[in-house]
């Protein structure tokens, strides 16, 4: 094989973390402005209190992690770089073939992290955050408990000397993974196009059952980029009537839960003490259970 099939340019690391600060901002503008033209669900009131919620989250989590696990992600990183350590460098392969092989690592990584957190108790406690907002849009993709980012950060702190990832393997995967979270995560539809799509990655009608209250669907279609690795799994589901799904969990229905402070809480809080049956101050709650029993659309509510 000719040797430039088997080099690749490497741009300055700058370039890299330039790129993984703008593409959130530039995927979170288009996706919200695709939402509010062409909404697959649509959220009739409290759209902006919604995703203001969600992103003072993201922002608190990314300052927090950043101070924390920065420089210490880096450090690790390069003294793999620069002791050879790890599967990636004892393998040996040509630059392009070693990049893909790492993003398929990291992701068949996040497919692992992310089916224990429904798996484990304890990490269940903290993700649920994410799994409890009921008006699922690309804001949802930003809305995470920082115990469970600082869960993975620790992991992946011994994941790269392990499988011998560098620096801007790790940024530029990064950068892939908020893409798709933000993609996926969008009140948006491709039409038939999905179809074809979630043979190889994660979708948006794929991802909305994963977010269904209903707790086999919620334990399902844990892929993050890759939709293959459910389907090796076996836990690749869907349903016809996407419509009809209703998102959040039965547990966390209180209004109040849906505050920074009922987030930041979760983690900590009885969900079987929390639950309502029927929140008496949340009657969206009470429309979209009802909706469903009629055969209408959520959109319809």
């Amino acid at each position: 094989m000719p040797p430039i099939l088997l080099a690749m340019t490497t741009p300055p690391l700058e370039d890299y973390f330039l790129a993984r600060r703008a593409v959130p901002l530039v995927l979170l503008t288009l996706f919200w402005c695709w939402e509010t033209w062409r909404p697959f669900f649509g959220q009739r009131e409290g759209r902006l209190r919604h995703a203001g919620r969600n992103l003072v989250i993201a922002v608190f989590n990314t300052i927090l992690l950043g101070l924390v696990f920065g420089s210490v992600t880096m450090l690790v990183a390069e003294w793999t770089e620069q002791n050879q350590f790890g599967l990636l460098n004892r393998l040996g392969f040509a630059a392009p073939f070693r990049f893909v092989l790492a993003l398929v690592l990291l992701d068949g990584w996040m497919y692992v992290w992310h089916r224990a957190n429904h798996v484990l108790p304890v990490l269940w406690r903290f993700h649920r955050m994410h799994h409890s907002d009921r008006h699922m849009d690309v804001t949802t993709a930003t809305r995470f408990h920082l115990g469970e980012h600082i869960g993975s950060s620790v992991l992946r702190l011994g994941l790269i000397p392990l499988l011998g990832f560098e620096v801007w393997e790790l940024v530029v995967f990064d950068t892939l993974v908020v893409a798709m979270t933000q993609f996926h995560h969008a009140d948006i539809s491709l039409g038939r196009w999905d179809r074809w799509l979630r043979l190889v990655i994660v979708t948006p009608h794929m991802h909305k059952v994963h977010h269904s209250d209903r707790r086999e669907e919620t334990d399902s279609n844990y892929s993050i980029v890759l939709s293959l690795w459910d389907r090796l799994a076996r836990s690749f589901r869907m349903r016809e009537d996407l419509g009809s799904i209703v998102f959040g969990l039965k547990e966390f229905t209180d209004p109040s839960q849906q505050t920074l402070a009922g987030m930041l809480k979760t983690p900590f809080m009885d969900a079987r003490a929390e639950t309502q049956e029927h929140p008496p101050d949340d009657p969206t709650y009470d429309e979209i259970r009802l909706a469903v029993s009629e055969g209408r659309r959520i959109r319809d509510v």
